[in-house]
């Protein structure tokens, strides 16, 4: 990609202000631990000329593949592999891929960032749902255009979509938990509500069409249950009316049967159009382990697949045949389709892939079309001692990858999934020329030597070091960071359904993970700093799957040789306390409030005067918060740096071109910054 250099500032616009604060007095006197700092108020200085940013790439290319089927394609007559892709920043897109030749085409969609559901329609169409705007699309196949956008108002997740015995689609919402429908043929919308509105409960998130064409629908986080929603009645009513807390995943209706996965019982079966329970399955014998653990979402009335322990059966009513198709282990798998020859149609991270039965191997492909770059979900760099060459590294919202840009030579590499499990990357550190991630949805942590052949998928390169799943956490939303005594400390939110969260240790030399739960009560760690001898934690009253809480955030600190906490306190002004950062040579810790930062002394473990850090039109706080080597701390607002000297003077630098997005210091001492999905360069801080 050619760079564009240009000349951010030459001394004109709000150039560079001194903010000098004045500290609180205290009985405790904070003259060696603090510089006594200008008693005016405001001084102006120079301004900074040469401020050069250079546009480097838009390395974040990953995708993120939620859904897919196999369809005809009406233009050419080939069956081909049509997935949805996942681009928050130029909208989602269908790609459909010719998986005998290896190509694909992409069309990207008029609304939409990502999808959960494509469902075949009748007359070449796909339906397809989308997130986080919450519409239904419908495309024609043999036209190459999207015919229908349909709003479903309120809701931001639409999630699985089945078709009702009216003809209409209906999808299932999030945040509302609602049931809605569209008319494909006239595009008209109906919001069938929810049963469970005014609880705590915000997901509708699995639906499926049940015998004689009513929806079957799973209703969750906070408490579960399953309903049928009567579509002649326009109503709701328990699956299991006795049981009104039964909850069980339903998957595919089939022969005059629903059949659900029940996470105790396993696979169930309810008959008809009233959903009477069956005593047996209506199933062929298992010829192995104890039983059917499953049935394929993309069974059809010809042909059924089923799963018993890690093997996939192809079953064939008309004929009773009942045939192995595989018994690999498709670890970090997603099989969302079968060809019209058996090939199983699947996807893994980056690469799809088509099995046929019997085969002794899965060949991964790499899906074969080229996606816009996407905004970055975290950006850091290799330390100025790791080996050559030196990389900035990011990844994307979902997607679970990582990518690289060698500063060097500006080339580019985007990795497959890190580990085998769904979600995305949220903290990563490089230490002694390796990657180390912290990641959603496991809670996750591994390992990447870039050194070394890639081959994750025999846990080698990148390997997996472990989750603290078990300790009921789930994403990482205090990120990562390098402590002083070499350990990665991460801050983290409880699983979906829990309020809480954990920090958490990871001692890259022996690989030991350390986890502390609740430090500061049952609130998420959202934001975490380590200075020489504390780490520093920020809270909110946040939680996955559960509505936010009233309640105001915490600041905490936690004593890196004691492990423990030695302060706490409310921030009875804050919902939230974020973008937490630290010093060094004098243990101080900010964060900021408006236009404002709060300043605690980790000496004294008080907070003493907040500083002004005002910029125009008062934009939002950049969550990375930098330490350079000689010893202030970097904040962003928007197009503006924030420059905290170690005596609490505060530089306001800017406006850049563009806002900043994510930041990291180089290895080569410039300040690298995202804005957007483009990667830029800032010499002359």
């Amino acid at each position: 990609m050619n760079r564009r250099e240009f000349l951010r500032w030459s001394g004109a616009g709000i150039g560079s202000l001194l903010l000098p604060a004045r500290l609180l007095a205290r009985k405790h006197s904070m003259a060696q631990s603090l510089s006594s700092p200008s008693e005016s108020n405001e001084s102006a200085a120079p301004g900074r000329a040469n401020l050069v940013v250079t546009a480097l790439a838009d390395p974040v290319r990953a995708k993120q593949v939620l859904a897919g089927r196999a369809a005809v394609d009406p233009v050419d007559g080939r069956e081909k592999f049509w997935i949805t892709n996942m681009n928050e920043q130029y909208g989602g897109e269908l790609i459909a891929i010719d998986f005998e030749g290896d190509t694909a085409e992409v069309f990207r969609w008029p609304a939409g960032q990502g999808s959960w559901c494509v469902l075949p329609l009748p007359r070449e169409r796909l339906a397809i749902s989308t997130y986080y705007d919450g519409k239904f699309l419908v495309f024609d196949m043999r036209r190459r255009e999207f015919t229908r956008v349909v709003s479903f108002p309120g809701e931001s997740y639409v999630w699985e979509m089945a078709t009702g015995s009216d003809g209409r689609v209906y999808g299932g919402t999030y945040p509302g938990a609602k049931l809605g429908c569209f008319d494909p043929e006239t595009g008209e919308f109906e919001d069938c509500g929810s049963p469970v509105a005014g609880t705590e409960n915000q997901y509708l998130r699995n639906v499926a069409t049940a015998p004689g064409g009513d929806i079957i629908c799973t209703f969750g986080s906070a408490s579960q249950s399953v309903r049928v929603y009567r579509i002649a009645e326009k109503r709701f009513e328990f699956l299991v009316p006795d049981e009104p807390d039964f909850f069980a995943k339903p998957i595919v209706s089939l022969r005059g049967h629903l059949f659900v996965q029940h996470p105790e019982r396993g696979l169930l079966a309810f008959r008809g159009p009233r959903l009477e329970p069956v005593e047996q399955l209506p199933l062929p014998e298992c010829p192995v382990g104890s039983g059917w653990k499953g049935i394929a979402r993309y069974s059809t009335e010809e042909r059924v697949h089923l799963t018993a322990e890690r093997q996939t059966w192809e079953w064939l009513p008309a004929t009773a045949s009942l045939t192995l198709v595989t018994d690999l282990t498709l670890r970090g798998c997603r099989v969302f389709d079968v060809a019209q020859d058996g090939r199983l149609l699947g996807i893994r991270g980056q690469d799809y892939f088509a099995l046929p039965a019997g085969s002794p191997r899965l060949e991964l492909r790499r899906i074969p079309a080229e996606s816009a770059g996407r905004p970055f979900h975290f950006l850091t760099a290799d330390p100025p001692d790791s080996p050559r060459p030196h990389r900035i590294w990011g990844g994307p919202s979902y997607g679970q990858t990582v990518a690289s840009y060698e500063i060097e030579t500006g080339k580019v590499w985007n990795s497959g999934a890190v580990i085998d499990s769904s979600g995305e990357v949220y903290g990563a550190v490089s230490v002694g020329g390796k990657l180390y991630t912290a990641s959603y949805s496991g809670a996750d942590f591994a390992v990447y030597d870039p050194a070394r052949p890639w081959d994750q998928w025999n846990n080698v390169n990148p390997r997996h070091i472990g989750s603290i799943s078990d300790q009921h956490q789930c994403r990482p939303t205090g990120r990562m960071r390098l402590g002083p005594d070499g350990n990665l400390y991460s801050g983290w939110q409880a699983a979906y359904g829990e309020y809480g969260g954990a920090l958490a240790r990871l001692n890259p030399r022996t690989e030991e993970i350390t986890v502390w739960r609740n430090p500061l009560g049952d609130e998420p760690v959202i934001s975490l700093a380590v200075g020489g001898r504390f780490a520093y934690l920020g809270t909110d009253q946040t939680a996955n799957g559960l509505p936010r809480r009233e309640g105001k955030g915490q600041f905490g600190v936690w004593s890196l040789a004691e492990e423990r906490v030695v302060f706490q306190q409310r921030m009875e002004t804050m919902n939230a306390v974020r973008c937490i950062g630290a010093m060094r040579t004098k243990e101080l810790a900010f964060f900021p409030e408006r236009d404002e930062l709060h300043v605690f002394d980790g000496e004294s473990l008080q907070f003493v005067e907040k500083i002004p850090a005002p910029v125009p039109d008062s934009p939002g706080w950049c969550e990375d918060v930098l330490l350079h080597p000689s010893g202030y701390l970097l904040y962003a607002r928007g197009p503006f740096l924030v420059r905290v000297a170690p005596d609490l003077r505060v530089e306001i630098l800017g406006p850049l071109e563009k806002p900043v997005n994510h930041m990291t210091f180089g290895p080569d001492g410039l300040l690298y910054f995202s804005s957007s999905t483009t990667l830029y360069s800032l010499r002359g801080l």
